[in-house]
């Protein structure tokens, strides 16, 4: 239940709705994951994603005294929308009417702010002013939905990465080494196979405060009950592992360089 109430919360914060609401019915965890605040969610981000700010206001005027104690500059941020859109279509004097209603009133209103979006009135949505141009710039209204989310997270108390994610990169830290990114990489580590290995490139190293050797055949620790045996190649190995080898095939062969060997050419290292 665990590992599926922490699936669907990844699924529903990443904007698989369908995928979630199928696995909370499918394993009956209705009464665990709250499905009803994402789902109410998408909506206003549907209806932001179609230029339309109307279930967004609404939004925020049913959580107004909540949004100003965060100080939350969403509404003047639709707000201004608003009023870019009235200058895209030409409509100057809408423009100034609306900003004149609901701009200087909105929550989170911000006199530099204000002042800077007023100045549009004076340029074209074409301009190549590089300040104004990322003003014009359609990107605003996918800027609107992230900003709208992240809102929407804050006042219910929710993390806006999921539970799954914080666990996988807590595991991935936790057996990240140096020698994950090397030419010496293991088959039997995580992170130094893909997609893990990329996955955790931007995660801290794990901090060991005592080193442990592996055997790379075995994957067992080489310690006193396995001691680490030195090929005359160089290469260590834990002594089940030749033993075993040497018992079914004859032989040791070194599975980095296919190099083959008498037990007896094999010298016991000794760790300080």
């Amino acid at each position: 239940a665990v590992v599926s109430t922490q699936s669907t919360g990844y699924f529903l914060r990443n904007s698989y709705y369908d995928t979630a609401l199928d696995m909370v019915k499918s394993l009956g965890i209705q009464d665990i994951v709250d499905t009803e605040l994402f789902i109410s969610g998408r909506d206003i981000e549907k209806s932001l994603a179609a230029h339309n700010v109307q279930l967004c206001l609404q939004w925020c005027h049913e959580n107004r005294s909540r949004l100003k104690k965060t100080r939350s500059t969403l509404e003047f941020n639709l707000h201004t929308q608003c009023f870019i859109e009235k200058i895209r279509a030409k409509d100057y004097l809408g423009a100034i009417q609306y900003a004149q209603r609901y701009l200087v009133e909105s929550e989170g209103m911000c006199k530099e702010k204000l002042q800077e979006t007023m100045v549009l009135l004076a340029f074209k949505p074409t301009t190549e002013c590089s300040k104004y141009k990322a003003l014009f710039s359609e990107d605003r209204w996918e800027e609107l939905v992230l900003e709208f989310r992240a809102s929407n997270y804050h006042l219910h108390h929710l993390h806006s990465e999921s539970l799954l994610s914080t666990v996988l990169q807590s595991g991935l830290s936790a057996i990240k080494t140096h020698q994950c990114y090397s030419s010496e990489k293991s088959g039997d580590c995580p992170v130094c196979n893909e997609p893990l290995n990329s996955l955790a490139t931007p995660l801290p190293f794990s901090h060991c405060t005592q080193s442990r050797l592996i055997c790379r055949i075995s994957g067992k620790p080489m310690n006193e009950h396995n001691a680490p045996m030195m090929l005359p190649n160089g290469n260590v190995y834990g002594e089940e592992a030749l033993t075993e080898m040497m018992a079914t095939d004859g032989i040791l062969t070194c599975p980095r360089t296919n190099e083959k060997f008498w037990l007896d050419q094999a010298y016991k290292v000794y760790v300080m």
